[in-house]
């Protein structure tokens, strides 16, 4: 696996961890220089409102990423209020149903042209 990493990036092809947070994504991962993308797990996310701690830990991986240098993408934003705190967090990029609900890739690649919709 690591091999196969190296060469994807190595071609120019840029990778990310999903559901940060979560599983075997954890804080060692990000010592891998190959990453260049974190995407925290909607689990986090969905507590922002309501949650002190989901907003401190949101914010220490946003904060984690920017000194890294790792684009920190959010995963499962469905509320204007999510958007607008993880905006405040400093969050640049967002999915979720807010935007877009999934699509078939055809109409994926529409949107994606159509419109970049960014925090």
């Amino acid at each position: 696996v690591d091999e196969k990493l190296g060469r994807l990036s190595h071609a120019g092809i840029s990778i990310a961890l999903d559901v940060f947070g979560t599983g075997f994504s954890t804080l060692a991962s990000l010592k891998d220089s190959r990453i260049r993308k974190v995407k925290i797990d909607q689990g986090f996310i969905r507590g922002l409102a309501k949650s002190r701690e989901d907003r401190l830990l949101v914010k220490t991986v946003i904060d984690l990423g920017r000194t890294l240098g790792i684009e920190v993408m959010a995963e499962g934003v469905e509320t204007e209020a999510d958007r607008q705190t993880l905006h405040k967090l400093g969050c640049k990029t967002a999915q979720g149903f807010l935007f877009s609900k999934a699509v078939p890739l055809s109409q994926a690649l529409g949107l994606a042209v159509k419109e970049r919709q960014e925090l």
